[in-house]
């Protein structure tokens, strides 16, 4: 492989569910030996919907540092330190109403509060950064954010879906979403936009393509990820991570 001029002279930011990871948290041997190669090359970091517990393990397990991207960019967290090095919180007010409607809902629900994630906790929590509420039907889902929407509007709400064909409502106190991870990773890295690489597959991964000169979509992903996004590669099951390394990214290092 040509060597490369400057380790920093470019990134990639790269989603975890249906792009690295396929159902049931499997990744593939070759995906983690692409992104572990790459990561030699330049920084990688992880920019997901999950919560810093999780982002910290995967982390680990790809040999990943520096900073990576929590709860659609609402929070950043150091790999090696595993310290939080970034939150935006929402009210505990708020927070605490939003939960006990989430309790009452009897949907599945998780809470991140003081970077921990919580599943189903009858607890009303405090210090709280990420409010999920999950379904298999959308459409219980969009009646709970009409009924609950004067609480709900306060904040910010994406909706997102995992491998599994389950359907989230997101609420963060973050209105950029992923794209706040985007510019943080920028600013610190000191790179220039065409010069940083983004791969993923959801709707929640929308922000983040519109500022990104070469984003990359999954095989898998929703038709207006793959409308909005420059390259599309294959899917998760066909380990669409490790061909847009091979045959994207490092096609384009090299032609610099």
């Amino acid at each position: 492989m040509q060597k490369l001029k400057k380790i920093n002279n470019y990134g990639l930011l790269v989603d975890l569910d249906g792009t690295i990871i396929q159902n049931d948290e499997f990744i593939s041997t070759r995906v983690k030996k692409s992104i572990k190669k790459l990561s030699n090359n330049m920084p990688v970091s992880i920019v997901t919907g999950r919560g810093p517990q999780d982002v910290l393990k995967f982390s680990k397990l790809l040999n990943l540092y520096g900073p990576q991207y929590c709860e659609n960019g609402t929070s950043v967290v150091d790999a090696t330190s595993k310290k939080i090095l970034d939150v935006s919180l929402i009210s505990d007010d708020i927070s605490s109403k939003i939960i006990k409607e989430f309790i009452y809902s009897k949907m599945e629900y998780l809470v991140v509060s003081d970077g921990k994630t919580y599943i189903n906790s009858k607890q009303i929590l405090k210090n709280v950064s990420s409010l999920v509420l999950s379904s298999k039907k959308q459409l219980e889902l969009d009646q709970f954010v009409k009924k609950y929407e004067k609480i709900i509007n306060k904040y910010h709400l994406e909706f997102s879906t995992d491998e599994n064909g389950n359907k989230f409502i997101n609420i963060h106190n973050n209105p950029l979403g992923k794209a706040k991870a985007y510019n943080h990773f920028k600013k610190f890295y000191k790179l220039i936009s065409k010069n940083i690489f983004f791969i993923g597959d959801g709707l929640n991964d929308l922000s983040i393509i519109s500022k990104c000169e070469n984003s990359i979509s999954m095989g898998n992903a929703d038709k207006k990820v793959k409308s909005k996004s420059k390259f599309i590669t294959d899917s998760v099951y066909e380990d669409g991570v490790s061909n847009a390394i091979d045959n994207i990214i490092f096609p384009l290092i090299k032609a610099c």
